[in-house]
């Protein structure tokens, strides 16, 4: 890297301090934008980052491929390298049934955190990445920088990102970095993820004839539960590169997330299955014609989706014919496990900016949850996520640190003016 290089770099990382009040300010007004999934708009909130980026003089573009469901588009520069920055709009539900200590659209700054439902997931780095945008495009960097604020990310990503990258020339790019909450480690990949729903049928009768005439289909679904838990015993199995790999990751999911669980780590290890939503009958008093259940299961990696899915299949078959299993809820979930190269320059540059801004090496890892970024990964391009810590993660009093906020701008500033520097050259 050359001295203009580094003078640059040096001046945008100085210029977050200097600018923090508006880096705060940007992560409270796009938190008092509700924008819950479900039920998913994300109309206000597209069309306010529209105005701000609008207001440095860009050009930004929208698109809606589904009823608001909006997206937006921003780029500066061009040709070769070209990084992509990705942030998702959508969020959690505020309602969770507990009590908040402050309103969770309200952005408020009160000891050492922003607070709000959005702050961690995923709108503290969002902001990061627009305030680092806007900042950089007037450096005179070589390259190409694209802004990408997709819309749909907590459901599955089909009229976001997925739809982005099947429908608009131009954001492939040659690496993404994603805002997504990191805890300071640098995040190279995913858990993949099956979504299903799975349907039991019986026959219906008065209830007062129960057990003797009609077939209960929720009793059938009890008799399945127990299968279709019984998946999280499936246990990857790691080639002994893929083991020394894990073994790092789950270093790094534990400085991320190990102050929700004892042992939280091994999720990384096993499938996990979440049996989130149960439906079933009309009536007390008759006897349910129809039972299903919504399932959530992530996959580590070493197990493929196929091999689930013909395992849940064969299971739920040997003990009710009638039950079916649907995959078409959230389509552009069935995955397998993605991660990007260990030594790829987008991890070198965020590893190297980690520990210059925070003076600590930081870990690899991985998040057991889903991100925008296993799409381009997919595409063979290599996708690392780098944000702040997140408390409360979908649950009341969703909060980031101050001071996460602003060393998270720092490293992306920093990662920006690496990664087209040092790709150019």
């Amino acid at each position: 890297m050359t001295t203009i290089d580094l003078s640059v770099k040096r001046r945008l990382q100085e210029s977050v301090d200097e600018d923090k009040g508006k880096l705060i300010d940007l992560l409270s007004r796009l938190i008092r934008i509700p924008s819950d999934n479900p039920p998913g708009s994300t109309v206000e909130i597209a069309h306010f980052i529209k105005d701000y980026l609008e207001g440095w003089g860009f050009e930004p573009r929208l698109y809606e491929p589904n009823k608001g469901n909006v997206n937006v588009v921003a780029s500066w520069g061009e040709g070769s390298p070209h990084l992509i920055l990705n942030g998702h709009l959508d969020q959690f539900p505020a309602e969770v049934g507990e009590k908040w200590s402050v309103p969770p659209y309200s952005g408020e700054v009160k000891n050492g955190f922003v607070w709000g439902r959005g702050s961690g997931d995923m709108k503290g780095g969002l902001s990061s990445l627009i305030h680092c945008f806007c900042a950089t495009s007037k450096q005179g960097l070589p390259g190409k920088l694209t802004l990408t604020c997709t819309s749909d990310e907590e459901t599955g990503g089909r009229w976001g990102a997925l739809w982005l990258l099947d429908n608009v020339p131009g954001i492939t790019g040659d690496s993404v970095l994603s805002g997504e909450p990191s805890g300071g480690t640098v995040r190279i990949g995913e858990k993949g993820m099956i979504a299903f729903t799975v349907k039991t049928r019986g026959k219906p009768a008065h209830g007062s004839f129960a057990g003797y005439a009609g077939e209960n289909a929720i009793m059938k679904m009890g008799r399945l539960l127990p299968e279709i838990e019984a998946l999280r015993n499936i246990t990857a199995s790691l080639t002994p590169e893929e083991k020394v790999l894990t073994e790092e990751l789950m270093k790094g999911y534990t400085a991320q997330f190990g102050h929700e669980a004892e042992g939280l780590a091994g999720v990384l290890t096993h499938v996990t299955v979440n049996i989130g939503i149960i439906r079933g009958g009309v009536k007390a008093n008759i006897v349910p014609a129809e039972c299903e259940v919504e399932v959530d299961m992530r996959v580590p990696i070493g197990v493929s989706p196929s091999q689930l899915k013909a395992t849940l299949t064969e299971r739920l078959r040997g003990i009710d014919l009638s039950a079916s299993v649907d995959y078409s809820r959230h389509p552009s979930t069935i995955l397998g496990a993605t991660y990007s190269p260990p030594n790829s320059i987008i991890t070198n540059v965020t590893r190297d900016n980690a520990k210059l801004v925070t003076g600590i090496e930081p870990f690899l890892s991985f998040t057991s949850g889903g991100t925008d970024c296993r799409f381009w990964r997919e595409r063979g391009v290599p996708a690392v996520a780098y944000g702040p810590k997140v408390y409360a993660m979908g649950a009341a009093d969703e909060r980031v640190p101050v001071e996460d906020l602003a060393s998270t701008a720092k490293v992306h500033m920093g990662m920006i003016v690496d990664f087209l520097t040092k790709k150019s050259k």
